[in-house]
């Protein structure tokens, strides 16, 4: 029967059909999730106050923890060296109770005889000692003063008992206690002393857990109606806002209606195992969320009941709200949809005729344009549209991909600007005066930055090398000094890596070698960090052998080995793809944007050499490859082995024009120039600096020896201003150089087009930058 009906009233029962069922499910699912929704909000509220609770108690027993643990430290030292004398250990213990106000009580307790074997001889010296002399003082000033007394059947108590059986620390049931008219809840931490590997006592600090109450007193968490309570491991109440409750077995404050007495076993198996609880009675919602205070001490629980009348109130407004809506909604779609059914099967029925013959490749057919405004004329439209536009696919594609590199471009810019900052700021605070734990953090600042910029670069290399646009230098270099610096810079900063890592060069490897040495080093410091990444024991070896040699070049075998987790086969087909790694699953343990390897293999074949690999699982893996460099002579190779501070002297007087809009950067660049004894005087853009330099040659002052020009500022760049500083006469000679993120070879080419003399990178590179500043004073002098 369906068949044979018209597609209109197809339609129309098929689209009313879905709007019911939709508007159906969509009233349970709203309904559903609103009752979630609100047990998750009293969820988040019951762990909120959890986490209150749990900070506050720690820091309640922190204190107590410490010195119960320092305390057992000390009398197993003292006992190791033959010092433990009773009145300098009582005298210890009263001083420290009057000096720390969280802590109540002191308890030490020896057994018979562990502490010094003099038991017999304080027998009957009370109230420190009972008839058997016995070292078991107990220390409080609960009642306002210091006093002592000795502590009977120790060796029945829990507290004694526990330690001694355990060897660890113990936290005794808070138990409530009589003081001055008022009931307060203590709890004892107590530590074991061992000597020479045996249980010879313990000690324990009392501390009263007055601002826990305080704070049940004070937590109202979902109107007058709901409350909170803290519960030890074993279920006795520690706080609750019912005082009369305090102490006792969390059955006896379950209030009538919470339903709750069923799980009362269930309720305390989960807080003694450390486990957290959710009780939903018809009456209230509660919540126990453990805090464990060790990995050896039992947990206590912090309870919160919310009543589930509050829980449902808003739930049942939104799911009588829905379905109200719903009801109103069907009927008016219902009689609307009819209507428009009927107008809108033609049309629809000449676009699916059109739309089925452009899907089949036909894109020059003729689209029929439907004369209305409404949906179905902007779809006819939007048809025409497409065809017409499809040839043109090509054109912005092509478009798009060099609009990637220009964003590549400005987000490598943007990113070194704060970056270098980042570093400058990190480098100067190091030379502050910080502890060792600020200087761990700021160590860790500079290797994540380092890291940072490593991927910045990396993606630059990826943009230049998949635009065509990465260049080689040639320049003469020593290979093995670059070897020798790159040891240095792994074993530094591998200090606490147990890898041995080696480095095998061949004897014959020549002195100086034509190329590029930073391309060169980039691949091995990728190469042998990836293989710090993923070995864990072993070895690492880098080895450079000579193939073979002529007059005027050298061919060379280059190799890094690693004894780490290996590749299988399938992941080594894919080592060297872009944005690609051996493991891309969601919870993979190695980090990586998957750029280093696919960076290093244009730089090999930029070379002339291509880069291979062998691995296999749980066996390591090598990188392989071969290059060809010319040979230097002698007399052309490069030197410079005077020390940094010699060189720097050079400096010193030398005057600099700073032009820098960046508060942050200028600073930073100021204290490098100022450290070398630079004479420095800023500018905030070029228009800034034109007009400095006006003003010194009106004065006739002397002129600045060289200009660092930031390139992108605003009212004047860079690249204007340059351009008008080398066509003004008065500063012919005056040299400058370019100080930017934009790290791009059009960019330095662009500078050097300009005169500028170079192009140095943000952020910056302290010996680059300053070995550029030399050679400006160098020159000028």
């Amino acid at each position: 029967m369906f068949k044979n009906l018209s597609l209109r009233f197809k339609i129309f029962f098929l689209v009313s059909a879905v709007v019911i069922v939709s508007f159906l499910t969509l009233t349970i699912i709203v309904s559903n999730r609103s009752i979630g929704m609100a047990q998750k909000d009293a969820f988040s509220l019951a762990q909120e106050t959890a986490d209150k609770y749990k900070n506050a108690i720690i820091a309640e027993l922190q204190g107590a923890r410490i010195t119960a643990e320092t305390f057992s430290t000390v009398f197993e030292t003292l006992k190791d060296y033959n010092l433990t004398d009773r009145d300098m250990m009582n005298d210890i213990l009263k001083n420290a109770l009057a000096n720390k106000e969280y802590i109540t009580a002191f308890c030490i307790a020896y057994d018979p005889d562990a502490l010094d074997g003099k038991d017999a001889q304080y027998a009957g010296l009370g109230p420190a000692y009972d008839e058997t002399g016995r070292y078991a003082p107990y220390w409080n000033k609960l009642g306002g003063n210091i006093d002592v007394e000795f502590l009977p059947d120790i060796d029945s108590e829990d507290w004694y008992i526990v330690p001694k059986a355990e060897r660890h620390e113990y936290i005794t049931d808070p138990y409530p206690y009589g003081l001055q008219g008022r009931t307060v809840m203590l709890a004892s931490l107590i530590f074991p002393i061992i000597h020479s590997d045996k249980f010879i006592g313990i000690i324990s600090s009392d501390i009263v857990l007055d601002k826990l109450q305080e704070m049940v007193d004070k937590v109202n968490p979902h109107g007058q109606e709901g409350y909170t309570e803290i519960i030890s491991h074993s279920g006795a109440v520690i706080a609750h806002p019912n005082k009369d409750y305090l102490g006792k077995d969390l059955a006896e404050t379950l209030v009538e209606g919470q339903s709750r007495l069923q799980h009362i076993d269930e309720i305390k198996s989960a807080i003694k195992s450390g486990e957290m609880y959710i009780s939903q009675g018809k009456n209230f919602y509660t919540v126990y969320m453990p805090i464990q205070f060790s990995k050896v001490t039992n947990p206590w629980s912090v309870a919160v009941s919310i009543p589930m009348a509050k829980i449902m109130t808003n739930a049942d407004s939104i799911r009588n709200y829905v379905i109200l809506v719903s009801i109103i909604a069907i009927c008016v779609i219902g009689f609307v949809l009819y209507f428009i059914v009927r107008s809108v099967t033609k049309p629809i029925l000449i676009l699916s005729e059109t739309a089925k013959t452009l899907g089949e490749g036909h894109f020059d057919t003729e689209v029929p344009l439907i004369k209305s405004n409404d949906e179905i004329g902007a779809l006819s439209r939007a048809f025409k549209f497409m065809v017409e536009k499809l040839n043109g696919a090509m054109t912005e594609a092509v478009d798009a991909n060099k609009a990637k590199g220009l964003f590549m471009a400005n987000i490598s810019h943007e990113i070194r600007t704060p970056l270098n900052a980042v570093m400058g700021l990190n480098d100067l605070l190091l030379k502050t005066n910080v502890d060792d734990k600020q200087r761990d953090y700021i160590e860790k600042i500079k290797g994540a930055s380092a890291t940072l910029l490593g991927l910045v670069n990396d993606i630059l290399d990826f943009s230049e090398a998949e635009e065509g646009h990465m260049k080689l230098e040639n320049a003469p270099f020593d290979i093995r000094k670059m070897f020798d610096e790159l040891s240095v810079f792994f074993r530094e900063k591998n200090k606490s890596s147990p890898l041995e890592l080696r480095f095998e060069l061949d004897s014959a490897l020549p002195a100086s070698i034509m190329g590029d040495e930073r391309r060169l080093r980039q691949i091995f410091t990728n190469l042998t960090g990836n293989a710090y990444k993923f070995t864990e024991k072993g070895s690492i070896t880098v080895r450079v052998a000579v193939s073979s040699r002529t007059s005027n070049s050298v061919a060379l075998d280059f190799a890094v080995c690693d004894t780490g987790i290996g590749m299988s086969r399938e992941q080594m087909d894919k080592l060297f793809a872009a944005f690609d790694q051996a493991d891309n699953s969601a919870t993979r343990k190695y980090g990586g944007a998957g750029l280093g390897l696919a960076v290093t293999r244009e730089i090999v074949e930029l070379m002339g050499g291509k880069i291979s690999v062998t691995s296999e699982l749980k066996n390591g893996t090598t990188f392989m490859f071969s290059c060809a460099f010319p040979l230097v002579e002698e007399k052309t190779a490069i030197r410079d082995t005077a020390p940094a501070n010699i060189e720097n002297a050079v400096l010193h007087g030398v005057r600099v024009l700073l032009v820098e809009d960046n508060e942050i950067n200028a600073m930073i660049v100021q204290e490098l120039l100022s450290a070398v004894g630079m004479n420095v005087t800023t500018a905030q853009n070029g228009q800034d600096a034109l007009d400095i330099l006006a003003d010194k040659a009106k004065s006739r002052l002397p002129p600045f020896d060289l200009v660092l020009m930031d390139l992108q500022m605003p009212v004047m760049d860079g690249y204007e201003a340059t351009r008008l500083i080398k066509e003004t006469p008065e500063y012919k000679g005056m040299p400058v150089y370019a100080l930017t993120a934009h790290a791009f070879p059009e960019e330095r080419e662009r500078c050097l087009a300009l005169g500028m003399e170079d192009h140095l990178t943000k952020p910056i590179d302290v010996d680059t930058f300053y070995g550029a500043l030399r050679h400006a004073a160098a020159s000028k002098k």
